[in-house]
């Protein structure tokens, strides 16, 4: 009986294997509808993927924009205040004092270029400066007997870069041959 016992145990075990080794060497076949079906699906998935990535990028660009904006008015604010206070000072009384009020329009002035520079944006006055296209927009040529041709003469109004990146060109008038 032993024996029997040890034959079957041996018998069940070679069936084992031999099912083992018949699953390993012939793989199951997936036909060709399957496998386009699945390769449909993964391209389906990974576009729906690349489209939530898209719409959550534009969404963190537009919140980080907010947040840039929110943070520059949050200093220009106080700036924004003292012109108030200086139109009021001109409303409420009959008998100005110009000199004052220039003085304070001109601190508010030398406020408002330290906020720019202080969130990276650059005056551009090129006054004495060869003539650049890229940063300086011509209004007119004038002869000079001082300048070069092609040199900035005047400055109409000052351009702002942020990262040498034009915000506005500064206009300029521009140096010619007499």
């Amino acid at each position: 009986m032993e024996e029997d016992k040890e034959d079957q145990e041996s018998n069940a075990e070679d069936k084992l294997e031999s099912n083992e080794t018949e699953t390993e060497d012939s793989p199951k076949e997936i036909s060709l509808e399957d496998k386009v079906k699945e390769l449909e699906d993964k391209i389906l998935r990974s576009a729906a993927e690349v489209e939530n990535i898209r719409k959550r990028s534009e969404k963190e660009r537009a919140e980080a924009y907010k947040i840039g904006i929110s943070l520059f008015v949050k200093d220009f604010v106080p700036v924004l205040d003292n012109i108030e206070r200086a139109l009021s000072t001109l409303k409420d009384t009959d008998d100005v004092n110009y000199e004052s009020f220039v003085e304070g329009i001109s601190a508010t002035e030398k406020d408002i270029i330290s906020l720019l520079e202080k969130h990276g944006i650059q005056q551009i006055n090129p006054i004495n400066e060869k003539f650049d296209p890229l940063f300086h927009e011509a209004l007119f040529e004038a002869e000079s007997d001082e300048h070069e041709p092609g040199f900035v003469t005047q400055v109409v109004e000052v351009g702002y870069a942020i990262d040498k990146r034009l915000i506005r060109a500064a206009k300029v008038g521009v140096s010619s041959k007499k």
